[in-house]
């Protein structure tokens, strides 16, 4: 079992735009493609059974990038967007919006866990942690006691998500314990990538994030 998360490299246009596919213009020409090749040719000896992606252009097209020429369907993933900001702020007055930044950012991180700006933390938690779960029911890796209970065919599958910094922290944090709290405790650069193997134990396998070293020596 391995789960690989991967964040959409540097975007162009629209953030919110949902685009059909094959998508084009989501990533900047000169640094988001390029990211998105980069990683590719990287990781073009890892072997995926499952790909998934947010729906915003940005991190579909960085999928498409990055798995392209392999035969492997992309499901989209409705709840994995980004944070959510509250576009009824867009109304404002841009004066009275730039005041509400202002105060949301001077506050201490305890007093974050939901502002008038967008989603909290927990608001995110509901949206994306049950619909992944159900997501890996669906391909053989059942959550259970804090861990994951494969079907016998599905301990050696792989799964890849392409995503964002805000949804892949709030999913890496869920996978591996880590304490809720409103500032996210791992930073995704653009097209940075978390690798999740996993370990068993009396049956049940969890989740651990494999640190890899910057050099091939011995491997």
């Amino acid at each position: 079992m391995r789960l690989t998360l991967i964040r959409h490299g540097h975007m162009a246009g629209d953030p919110f735009i949902c685009p059909e596919r094959p998508v084009s213009g989501c990533l900047s020409d000169d640094c988001g493609v390029l990211q998105a090749e980069e990683t590719a040719a990287a990781l073009k000896d890892e072997v995926y059974d499952y790909a998934f992606s947010s729906p915003y252009g940005r991190a579909l097209q960085t999928a498409e990038i990055v798995l392209a020429g392999r035969e492997l369907d992309i499901r989209i993933l409705p709840f994995m967007h980004e944070w959510m900001p509250n576009r009824e702020l867009e109304k404002l007055p841009s004066t009275a919006f730039e005041a509400m930044q202002r105060e949301a950012g001077g506050g201490y991180a305890e007093e974050m866990w939901k502002t008038e700006m967008g989603e909290g933390y927990y608001d995110m938690c509901a949206r994306i942690v049950p619909p992944f779960l159900k997501e890996l029911g669906g391909i053989g890796w059942h959550g259970r006691m804090g861990g994951f209970v494969p079907d016998e065919d599905a301990k050696s599958r792989s799964a890849v998500v392409f995503a964002h910094g805000g949804s892949l922290g709030v999913l890496l944090g869920f996978l591996l314990g880590v304490r809720a709290f409103p500032v996210s405790s791992f930073a995704f650069e653009h097209t940075g990538i978390a690798t999740l193997d996993f370990a068993e134990r009396h049956g049940i396998f969890y989740p651990q994030l494999v640190l890899p070293a910057l050099h091939r020596v011995g491997k």
